[in-house]
């Protein structure tokens, strides 16, 4: 099944000028429902005391809604199918992720109910999935290769590349820490995501960064037109790191071709550059 976040991430990466997402404008319009969400959709609309907007269901049901601001995201109370729930929409780039948690009968949330839908905002283009796109690990795996993480991580859910950086072995890690633009690409994911302090923990190591800085510098390269130099930085990065990855799981055996990702591994490995010097240059 195609992931919403495999839709969105993509759509990042493929940005084209003029249509960069504004932080202040993520949570003002329509979005649609996707995968386990398809058929629902919402409209919000920011106003002086928070938002406020409509829940449209899959059936057809409409609710409106006065939503109080929480930081960037939109918390309200809706009764849904006879329940009381927490609604809360937390913008990301070109879309949007929902939470629905409902309250027992004492009024308490009940989390370990708590759903998670994905919608991605009207008038975006859906792209195709890549053919060698490799489904995000569940939460309890225990390895995950070096290779299908990088050639798919940029089209999972922010959780998903949580869970495929933590089950990734140390010595891929340490390799990714030596490409500064891949790193700060994978911060940037774990950085969008819930529950990601495990991973953030490790990927922040080194980086000169932290989480509002990388949030703010990509939404200030998206304003700025400077997103699209910032990803081929990226896939440049990530290209030679991908063979070196492939050489040395033994995926490719062309000499030549290993020997010159090797040399670029020794060239990244006494670089003195960082994702703080990434993010820099695409303010």
């Amino acid at each position: 099944m195609k992931s919403l976040w495999a839709v969105l991430l993509m759509l990042v990466f493929v940005v084209l000028s003029g249509q960069a997402a504004r932080a202040d404008e993520v949570l003002n319009g329509l979005y649609f429902g996707v995968d386990d969400a398809a058929g629902a959709s919402i409209r919000i609309e920011p106003d002086p005391q928070g938002f406020m907007g409509t829940f449209f269901d899959r059936h057809g049901n409409s609710q409106n809604f006065e939503a109080d601001r929480v930081e960037d995201s939109a918390e309200a109370v809706l009764d849904m199918d006879g329940q009381t729930v927490l609604l809360r929409v937390a913008p990301l780039p070109f879309g949007a992720q929902v939470s629905l948690v409902p309250f027992n009968a004492q009024g308490n949330l009940e989390l370990e109910f708590a759903r998670s839908l994905n919608f991605v905002k009207e008038g975006v283009q859906l792209p195709e999935q890549p053919i060698d796109f490799v489904p995000a690990p569940r939460s309890d795996c225990n390895s995950f290769a070096g290779n299908s993480f990088l050639q798919s991580y940029q089209f999972w859910e922010p959780s998903g590349v949580v869970n495929g950086y933590v089950c990734l072995p140390e010595r891929f890690k340490t390799l990714i820490r030596m490409f500064p633009a891949v790193h700060l690409d994978v911060i940037w994911k774990l950085c969008l995501a819930p529950q990601s302090d495990r991973a953030l923990g490790v990927a922040l190591q080194r980086s000169s960064v932290d989480c509002a800085q990388v949030r703010n510098g990509i939404a200030e390269a998206q304003r700025a037109g400077k997103f699209d130099f910032y990803k081929s930085m990226v896939n440049g990065e990530k290209d030679t790191l991908r063979t070196s990855v492939r050489c040395a799981d033994g995926y490719l055996s062309d000499k030549t071709t290993c020997n010159r990702a090797a040399e670029e591994i020794s060239k990244a490995a006494v670089s003195l550059r960082t994702p703080a010097m990434v993010l820099q240059q695409i303010r």
